[in-house]
């Protein structure tokens, strides 16, 4: 058990390394070559035999935790409800959005099979970042789909990902239309939201 727990954090070490071992400060080939790197190396997780789907899913949350801008994420899936969080309630509702959105965007991964990524075009769009339109290629599928990655740069210039379409649905406006909804119905208490995050996680 031990030596386990051991092998899940050095693999999980060796991802992160990988993934921003790439120069994240440049331009749109750069994010190209971003985006082709992320995706491989969690299709390269998804295709191992050796790791069980439960540490697969560990290391894709781990994925996207480091990936992903989590705190602007955070705050588009509120909507206009984003304005009622307040500093008390904020630090609560960031850690838990983290474990829920993390949680999701793995699930919705692992139920692919191993493959490889391929970059199809990549737009600009000025100050909102750049979307990244690929197409991943499965070894045991004849059809691919296509995963858009909306990629936009943090403070100080480095790549995270704002949102992924996958097969034509945008996974963080699909989260804002479900939170908005239970917010509406619920008077607005992010309290109340909270805790059904935390309900879904694990």
């Amino acid at each position: 058990m031990i030596k386990s727990k051991v092998f899940i954090k050095i693999a999980i070490l060796i991802l992160i390394f990988v993934f921003n071992f790439n120069p994240l400060y440049g331009n749109d080939n750069e994010t190209s070559l971003w985006i082709e790197n992320l995706g491989n190396s969690a299709l390269s997780i998804l295709g191992n035999p050796n790791i069980t789907n439960d540490k697969k899913e560990i290391f894709l949350e781990e994925i996207f935790i480091n990936n992903l801008d989590i705190k602007r994420v955070s705050l588009f899936v509120l909507g206009p409800y984003r304005k009622s969080l307040d500093k008390q309630d904020s630090l609560k509702y960031f850690q838990s959005i983290e474990d829920f959105i993390s949680e999701v965007y793995a699930k919705r991964l692992l139920s692919y099979p191993s493959g490889k990524i391929q970059i199809i075009k990549n737009e600009d769009k000025g100050k909102r970042g750049n979307i990244v339109y690929s197409l991943v290629k499965f070894n045991d599928r004849p059809k691919p789909i296509s995963i858009d990655w909306w990629v936009i740069k943090n403070k100080v210039g480095i790549n995270k990902v704002f949102d992924m379409r996958i097969s034509g649905i945008w996974m963080a406006q699909e989260q804002r239309s479900t939170f908005t909804s239970f917010l509406s119905k619920n008077n607005g208490d992010i309290n109340k939201l909270i805790n059904r995050l935390n309900s879904e996680s694990r």
